[in-house]
């Protein structure tokens, strides 16, 4: 009866190898849906789709096997003034884990976080927490952390790891108390499972059982000091400055199809023909103040021929963007990157935006740009005569 039983079991269990499911993605920004291909052999493979559009999605599922979705809904509150912590000295930092590292064979790479804080009061604080945020795609070592609550000095009583659903792990480690008169320091390894466009920070707190008004709250980040985003505010609303730069297209060679295809892509909200008027640097973010000479393809920005447009980069990406006072641009880019309020619409040229030199004049006469220019005026033709190619 037993081995009948376990006869029938392995019968009717699933064959995960035989995993095929055929996932379409319907998001509110995306004219056309994204699909994925499930299948055994990629199974552990994470895919990410991002919208800017807080809106309903569809997604639709076909063939065999399960999945697991998870849906990660990001908001940024501007703070009130400089954050002061008046009860904890709280120093946070990350670096790359020294070679050779012991790391999980899954693990892409290995950094080193390192904790110290110290109690502000009169006496120890007892029984204190540290609520730890990881960076995205990371995760902490658990040799280390037993390390550390079971080691001959026992750095910490205990701790808990919380894996939710959107890959922000939680980290809470507990500790028997603060020293007022000198720094308690813990350090643990934290290791990257998966790789991702941005590394949002993580966080660290600290703060008292008894009190939980007695907190202390700092970033970290491989790449910032201080682990905070780098933000482009416009009134009371800011978006996040840190994806990556443009591809410049003045170095490489660009046919008259590339460009068809790639502006006619899903999400594409304008093309224009500008001419850069005049550039305002600053030390965080640079302005370039375009004037719309060609209106290729309207979008979003009802902006007439001969008017002004203002096109924001941040510092980092000034030198591969190498704009000119006076030249031409060929400029597209998508709706999520128009910023502001209509009449007085910005744009931020980030890595969804297209910008090329467009010679000009005279310069059209040197044999070397002849080419370039001529598919420059077939590919405006194109795009204002027949519109999207199927």
């Amino acid at each position: 009866m037993v081995f009948q039983a376990l006869a029938q079991y392995q019968k009717d269990v699933p064959d995960h190898k035989d995993l095929n499911l055929d996932v379409s993605i319907h998001l509110p920004s995306r004219s056309a849906p994204v699909r994925h291909r499930i299948l055994w052999e990629s199974a552990s493979l994470l895919r990410s789709e991002e919208t800017k559009e807080n809106e309903r999605f569809t997604l639709i599922a076909e063939g065999k096997g399960q999945g697991t979705l998870s849906v990660v809904t990001m908001y940024h509150a501007k703070t009130k003034g400089k954050t002061t912590c008046k009860k904890f000295d709280l120093k946070v930092s990350i670096h790359p884990a020294p070679e050779p590292v012991k790391k999980p064979q899954e693990a892409k790479s290995s950094m080193v976080l390192d904790i110290c804080t110290r109690y502000l009061g009169n006496q120890d604080a007892t029984m204190s927490i540290l609520d730890i945020s990881m960076m995205t795609g990371f995760s902490p070592d658990t040799e280390d952390l037993k390390l550390l609550s079971t080691g001959v000095d026992r750095y910490i009583s205990k701790y808990e790891l919380n894996k939710a659903l959107s890959n922000k792990n939680t980290l809470i480690i507990y500790l028997d108390k603060i020293s007022h008169t000198l720094e308690d320091c813990i350090s643990f390894k934290v290791h990257q499972y998966f790789n991702v466009g941005l590394i949002q920070p993580g966080s660290v707190k600290v703060y008292s059982y008894y009190n939980l008004d007695e907190s202390c709250t700092r970033f970290y980040h491989p790449e910032k000091e201080d682990g905070m985003l780098n933000k482009l505010c416009h009134k009371e609303m800011c978006r996040c400055a840190e994806e990556n730069c443009f591809m410049h297209h003045d170095e490489e060679e660009v046919t008259l199809d590339d460009r068809l295809e790639r502006a006619c892509e899903p999400g594409v909200d304008y093309v224009y023909k500008t001419r850069l008027l005049k550039k305002e640097l600053s030390d965080d973010f640079d302005d370039y103040i375009m004037v719309i000479e060609q209106i290729i393809k309207s979008g979003s920005d009802e902006v007439q021929v001969g008017q002004e447009r203002r096109f924001i980069s941040h510092i980092k990406c000034r030198e591969a963007l190498k704009l000119k006072e006076g030249g031409h641009y060929l400029v597209w880019g998508v709706s999520s990157d128009l910023w502001g309020e209509k009449p007085n619409i910005s744009y931020i040229i980030g890595k969804d935006t297209w910008v090329e030199l467009w010679p000009d004049g005279d310069v059209c006469q040197d044999e070397e740009n002849q080419k370039q220019c001529q598919d420059l005026a077939n590919f405006s033709e194109n795009m204002v005569v027949f519109g999207y190619p199927n």
